[in-house]
C-alpha cells in the first residue's frame, strides 16, 4: 500500500510539473511538427532519463547536503542565474523567419533538458516533505521507484503535448511567438520568486 501510494504521489508530480507550458513542451511541439520520429522520441527519451536522474541524485544526497546549507543555497542561485538567462534569451531573441524561431525554440528544449538546475530545490523541497510525512523512505529502491514513477508522470504529459499540442495553440489561437514569450516571461518570474524565497530565507536566518 505504501508502495503504491508513492508511485501515485510520483506520477501526480510529474504530471503537474510537466503540465504548464515550458522549454520542454515547446521543443516538443515543433519536432513533433517537423515530422522526424526518430528526433522526436531522442529528445523526449533524453528529458526522461535527466528528469528521473535529477530526482533521483537530488533526492539521494538530501540528507547528507542538509548539513551543507551553502551547497542547497548555491543549487538555488544557479537556479535563478539558469532562469534568468533562459527568460532574457526567449524574450529578447531576434528572429528573421519562422524556421530560425523554430530551431531556437528546440534549442532552448535542449537547454532545459540538460542544465535543468532549478530540479535541485525543487526535489529538495518535495523531499523533505514526503520525508517528513513518512511517505518517502531514503532507502535506494524506493528513491528509484519514486523517480521512475516521476519520469512515467512527465511521459504522460510530453505523450499530450505530442498529440495534441498544435491542437490546444489553435485553440487557444495563440501565435508561437506569443507563447514563447509566455515561457520567457514564466522563466524570469519563476526566478524573482525563487530570489524572494533565498532571501526570506536568509533573513529568518
Amino acid at each position: 500500500m505504501a508502495t503504491m501510494t508513492i508511485l501515485v504521489i510520483g506520477i501526480l508530480i510529474g504530471f503537474l510539473g510537466y503540465a504548464m507550458i515550458n522549454n520542454i513542451n515547446l521543443a516538443v511541439i515543433e519536432l513533433q511538427e517537423r515530422g522526424s520520429k526518430v528526433q522526436l522520441w531522442v529528445f523526449i527519451a533524453l528529458a526522461l532519463l535527466l528528469e528521473c536522474a535529477y530526482c533521483f541524485f537530488s533526492l539521494y544526497c538530501l540528507q547528507c547536503l542538509m548539513a551543507y546549507p551553502q551547497i542547497i543555497l548555491a543549487a538555488q542561485y544557479i537556479s535563478i542565474g539558469f532562469l534568468l538567462i533562459i527568460g532574457c534569451w526567449t524574450l529578447f531573441e531576434k528572429t528573421k523567419n519562422s524556421m530560425q524561431l523554430q530551431d531556437n525554440i528546440i534549442r532552448r528544449g535542449y537547454w532545459s533538458v540538460f542544465v535543468h538546475p532549478q530540479q535541485v530545490p525543487f526535489w529538495f523541497f518535495w523531499g523533505i516533505l514526503l520525508i517528513k510525512k513518512e511517505y518517502l523512505h531514503t532507502d535506494s529502491l524506493c528513491l528509484l521507484l519514486f523517480s521512475l514513477s516521476n519520469a512515467l508522470g512527465s511521459l504522460l504529459v510530453l505523450l499530450c503535448y505530442t498529440r495534441y499540442g498544435n491542437r490546444i495553440i489553435r485553440v487557444l489561437n495563440v501565435q508561437k511567438k506569443h507563447l514563447k514569450n509566455i515561457v520567457g516571461i514564466i522563466c524570469i518570474a519563476s526566478a524573482g520568486i525563487l530570489l524572494y524565497d533565498v532571501l526570506h530565507q536568509g533573513a529568518a536566518r
